[in-house]
């Protein structure tokens, strides 16, 4: 086997996971496969990653994506990945690459590993109507479980554990997201008293005022899944079938219209046109009026975020 004379440096430290391919990786593969490589590929701020090729059993190429975690919290968000991806992909399996297996290294400890299908992608946006039109799709053709908001564990953007308990209203869950990222954001970025302020507002006026009236009047929703975190970074085109593919989700079923609310912000590169795309695939709900002041306060949320997520970046404050 020729294995990765490079090296990625390790966000937590320790020894390379790719000098050699862990049993328990090699275990996960289809059953046949002869492994010929692994090699660092692709960059990310909290994991390892490589492309690991293989042949299957009737000698046909086949790579994979291999992604590598440490600790605790990196088991939990391989794990939350395979479920996250795992949803997406029972509704459509063209949009998001096949996820196969999550587990531990057996030759490494407290190493975890997320494997699926590798895709060679293109660069820059993906097209708008293809990108829409399979957005809307996984949005129309999934069912919650129990018809209810959530998930059934908690998943990851970036590395924030998300509230994602189930609620009967989309009100409940948003407020839960909300108060959570709140917390994060104070906890990294430092008290602010105007904050806490404008939060009394957000939680007894704005978010019942916007959101409430999505299930009540007469008005009704249903929980669809979204892929989480779906700004540009997270979806490129298959060099091979030309065709939009979506990855690194941290699932939970919502609101269809919280999905796009990223895009709103100038520093993401779908906006306007996009939004408006996908609602040519996927009427927008009603109360019809209120569309755009939703759209604020899922960017909001949006923002918040990364505000909680980015210590050295405190512009994210002052925007929102």
């Amino acid at each position: 086997m020729d294995v990765a004379n490079g090296h990625i440096p390790p966000p937590t430290g320790g020894p390379n996971p790719f000098t050699s391919l862990d049993q328990n990786v090699i275990a996960v593969l289809p059953e046949g496969s002869r492994v010929i490589s692994v090699r660092p590929h692709g960059s990310s701020l909290w994991a390892q990653t490589a492309r690991l090729e293989t042949k299957l059993a009737d000698g046909s190429p086949k790579p994979f994506f291999l992604k590598v975690l440490r600790g605790e919290k990196g088991r939990r968000m391989v794990n939350a990945e395979f479920e996250s991806m795992s949803a997406l992909y029972a509704v459509t399996p063209t949009f998001v690459p096949k996820p196969y297996a999550w587990g531990s290294y057996l030759s490494l400890e407290d190493t975890h590993f997320f494997l699926c299908d590798f895709h060679d992608m293109a660069g820059g946006l993906p097209d708008k109507d293809k990108f829409t039109a399979n957005l809307a799709k996984l949005h129309r053709d999934s069912v919650s479980p129990n018809g209810k908001y959530g998930f059934h564990l908690t998943t990851f953007t970036g590395m924030l554990p998300q509230d994602n308990r189930w609620t009967d209203t989309w009100e409940e869950s948003f407020k839960h997201s909300m108060r959570r990222l709140l917390d994060f954001e104070a906890e990294v970025q430092g008290p602010c008293e105007e904050l806490e302020q404008l939060a009394i507002s957000l939680f007894n006026k704005v978010i019942p005022r916007l959101l409430r009236p999505l299930e009540t009047n007469g008005n009704s929703i249903k929980p669809v899944l979204v892929h989480g975190d779906l700004w540009h970074g997270n979806c490129l085109t298959d060099s091979a079938t030309n065709e939009p593919i979506i990855f690194d989700a941290s699932a939970l079923w919502a609101h269809n219209e919280y999905e796009i609310g990223k895009w709103r912000a100038p520093h993401h590169k779908f906006g306007k046109e996009y939004i408006k795309a996908y609602h040519s695939h996927f009427p927008i709900s009603a109360p019809e009026e209120d569309h755009d002041e939703r759209n604020a306060l899922y960017s909001l949320r949006c923002e918040l975020h990364s505000s909680a997520y980015l210590p050295s970046t405190p512009q994210f404050r002052k925007e929102y």
